[in-house]
This record gives structure tokens, C-alpha cells and sequence, in this order.
């Protein structure tokens, strides 16, 4: 039987003692070293290449995220878990970012952790199932953000554009008449549906946020 070679990288003795017992019950587990802070811990991957690096975010100087990155980089094939006590998604979206292969809440069941360093050993990545759904959460609202931007320009109509182009110029309601050959009252009845598609009131709202969302350019 193979055996997983770990190193724990954690700022509290009593954590890491406390992991180191519990792993040593494992025949196929061996914990190769301990560090308190994310420089020592890439000081001693370097030198022990472990297989799977045991990693809390919290620590002196480099976070443990940060510390992920670096060890990803350099050595994509160590396997590193994050081992924390903050389940916000913030934390979990980064670590995701960072190529962390799991990330697993301190307050697990003793049992489970040697299950989860064989299932990243696998190729499989790993996150704890209590912040699952925020994740999940945190995606959809992304998505309906991304929906929120998409361009004004299809719900404009070309003729509204085309005013729009020349309100942006600074003609008024009177000039743009003449030039597209409508009426005064057919003018304010475009810009009125135009400024409540733009979700404005005053002209120099429509004219900033016709500017800011590409829909005119201003002229040199």
C-alpha cells in the first residue's frame, strides 16, 4: 500500500498536533512535517515535496490562499487542502481561483479527513458540503449581475437613437425638429419614451448615461 506523504501547515501547536495524531491512526497516511506560517511551509515543500499539503488561510505574513497559488505554480502536482474555519464564499471562490484541490471546515468529523485526502489523491476536488450552496448562491447571482449588463441598445428605437445622437450635441428639442423634419411635440414624445428606457428624468442624465453606456459618442 502506497503511502500519502502530509505536511500540515498551521499556526497553533495544539492544531497541528491534534491533526498529526489523528493521521498517524491511518496506515497508508504520514505526516512528513509541521510549519506555522505559509513562508516556512513553502521552504519545506521545497525540501520534503509532500503530497498533499494540509493548509489553513489565516497565518503570520502570506495568507494560506496566497501560499496555495505560490505551491500550485511551482509544483501543480501537490495536492493542497485548505483547512479553515470560515465557510464565508468570498474565501471558497478565492481558494477555487487559486487551484486548492479542497476545502474543508475544522469542525469535521475526525473520520472524514483521512477520506478526504485520499479522494483529492484521486484527482478529485473537494469542498465542504456546508458552504456548497453559498457557492452555488454566489454563481447565480453572478450570472443575473452579468444579464443586468447587457447593452441598452436593442430596447432603443433607431429614431430615438438618432435623437439621442443629436441631444448628446447639445442641439435643442426645437433644432432637432427641424433636422429630422417632425414636430416639437413628436421630438419630446421620442426623448420622454427614450428617457424612461434609460431609466432617467433630466437631459443631462440621459445625455451622461447615453455616453456611458456606448450608445453615442461624443464628437471631437
Amino acid at each position: 500500500m502506497a503511502t500519502i506523504k502530509v505536511l500540515i501547515a498551521d499556526d497553533h501547536a495544539i492544531v497541528r498536533e491534534g491533526l498529526k495524531a489523528l493521521l498517524d491512526l491511518e496506515d497508508d497516511i504520514q505526516v512528513v512535517g509541521e510549519v506555522s506560517s505559509s513562508m516556512e511551509c513553502m521552504d519545506t515543500v521545497q525540501k520534503l515535496r509532500p503530497e498533499v499539503v494540509l493548509m489553513d488561510i489565516k497565518m503570520p505574513g502570506v495568507s494560506g490562499i496566497e501560499a496555495t497559488r505560490l505551491i500550485k505554480e511551482i509544483y501543480p502536482s501537490i495536492k493542497v487542502i485548505l483547512l479553515t474555519n470560515y465557510d464565508d464564499e468570498e474565501y471558497v471562490l478565492e481558494a477555487i481561483k487559486c487551484g486548492a484541490d479542497g476545502y474543508v471546515l475544522k469542525d469535521i468529523q475526525k473520520g472524514d479527513l483521512p477520506k478526504i485526502i485520499r479522494t483529492v489523491m484521486k484527482g478529485q476536488a473537494f469542498i465542504d458540503a456546508s458552504v456548497t450552496h453559498k457557492i452555488l448562491n454566489q454563481i447565480k447571482e453572478n450570472k443575473i449581475m452579468e444579464k443586468r449588463k447587457i447593452p441598452l441598445h436593442p430596447i432603443l428605437s433607431r429614431r430615438e437613437l438618432q435623437i439621442l445622437e443629436y441631444v448628446v450635441e447639445g442641439k435643442s428639442n426645437k433644432e432637432i425638429a427641424g433636422i429630422v423634419h417632425l414636430s416639437l411635440d413628436t421630438i419630446k414624445t421620442h426623448l420622454k419614451n427614450a428617457y424612461q428606457k434609460l431609466g432617467v428624468h433630466t437631459r443631462p442624465q440621459a445625455i451622461r448615461t447615453a455616453v456611458q453606456q456606448g450608445l453615442v459618442t461624443l464628437s471631437r
